[in-house]
Order: C-alpha cells, then sequence, then structure tokens
C-alpha cells in the first residue's frame, strides 16, 4: 500500500483532509459517497477508503456498520470532530454530534440525504486539493465555459462542502422542525435552501405543513 508507520494504508494529507471535511458535515458516509462529494476525478473510492482506515488508526474516524448496500459506513469520533471543525475552519458546535451508532441500522435516510448533497453540489471533477477555508473561486473553469457555449449538457452544481449543513433545528413558532440539509450558496444566487429528503415515511399533509412553516419562516 506504499504507507508508513503513522499511515500505513497510504493515505495524503489532502484525502484525509476531504474526508474530515465530508464527515463533518455529513455525519456518516460511505467512502463512494466522499469521493463523489469530494473529488471525484480520483478514478475510484480507494482512496476515501484507505484515509478512513488511517483516520480511524488514529482515533479519529470508526465505521460501526454498513449501509443496505453492504459498502462500510464511516462516521467521526469527538476527536475526529474537533480536527473537521478545524479543516473546515468552523466552530466544533455548529458540526452538531458524531451520529454514534447510526450506522447500525444501515441509515437509509442519511443515505438518502448525502445523495442530496452530492447531486446538488456537482463537484467538479479536478485534481485533489486541500480543502478551501471559504467557497472557492467562482471564476468559470474550461469546463463551465464549455458548458456556456452549449459543449456540455451537464449543468454546473451549487456550493461545496462548506455550504452545507446537515440535521439543522429550525426556530419556528408553530412546530419544532428540523432539516435535513441546508443549503447557503450565495455566490450562486441561492442565499438559503431547506432540504427534506423523504423515504416515503411521512404522509403528504406532514410534508406539506412542514414546508408551509419552513417557507413562513424564511419569508
Amino acid at each position: 500500500m506504499g504507507g508508513s508507520r503513522t499511515h500505513p494504508y497510504g493515505s495524503t494529507n489532502a484525502v484525509r483532509a476531504h474526508v474530515l471535511a465530508a464527515l463533518g458535515v455529513l455525519k456518516l458516509a460511505t467512502a463512494d459517497q466522499m469521493h463523489r462529494l469530494m473529488a471525484p476525478g480520483h478514478k475510484d473510492n480507494k482512496a476515501f477508503r484507505n484515509a478512513a482506515l488511517d483516520l480511524a488508526r488514529h482515533g479519529l474516524a470508526v465505521s460501526e456498520g454498513s449501509a443496505r448496500d453492504g459498502n462500510k459506513l464511516w462516521n467521526l469520533t469527538p476527536l475526529g470532530l474537533d480536527a473537521a471543525a478545524e479543516v473546515l475552519g468552523r466552530p466544533v458546535g455548529e458540526l452538531g454530534g458524531t451520529a454514534r451508532g447510526a450506522a447500525r441500522s444501515g441509515a437509509p435516510h442519511a443515505m438518502a440525504v448525502n445523495e442530496t448533497v452530492i447531486a446538488i453540489t456537482r463537484t467538479p471533477a479536478t485534481a485533489t486539493r486541500p480543502v478551501p477555508r471559504q467557497q472557492p473561486d467562482p471564476t468559470p473553469t474550461a469546463t463551465e465555459e464549455e458548458s456556456a457555449l452549449g459543449l456540455v449538457l451537464e449543468a454546473p452544481g451549487m456550493g461545496w462542502i462548506g455550504s452545507w449543513s446537515t440535521e439543522v433545528p429550525l426556530n419556528l413558532p408553530t412546530s419544532r422542525v428540523r432539516a435535513d440539509a441546508v443549503l447557503q450558496a450565495p455566490e450562486a444566487g441561492l442565499p438559503v435552501l431547506f432540504v427534506d429528503v423523504d423515504n416515503c415515511t411521512e404522509s403528504a399533509d406532514v410534508l406539506a405543513a412542514k414546508s408551509r412553516s419552513t417557507c413562513a419562516t424564511s419569508v
């Protein structure tokens, strides 16, 4: 694996930082999801699996179960959450908890939330770089310029990992609502987006009431 004594699985500083940032925001994720969200330019998720294993060796990450597709689930330890806050440049209190024990059930709802975040963010498939402390330069890339010319049909995404928060309680006067995810991407013309992912566990009436409450509060 080409590793060292401290990092026997051969992970790099950059990819370990990507894993910390992804788990700091998502709470719980597979290596494949972290790969697609943070650095889809990698040919596969092996670098992310190795980074998670090296972080686990140092007590920063842990796997307590697998998703229903069989992929191992990873989450941070309290020590890992502190490290993630440093990588993201955010107070650790903003990151919430460590999702301890959530992987034992396969976490289908968390997996659906992660896929929603990945789909909206649509991280460009560029070379691995350190996790930025602020929104990356919005200057159009060559791929984005090609898209503007109609040469590429895939739409650009919005935000980056630091634009997201998950499991966010909303202070509503009429009910207690927790947004599955919140995106703040003013550089994309989107001041705030509340995301609620339904796995068909709530009725249409309940979802409609939550949406009305959220919209009333945001206005």
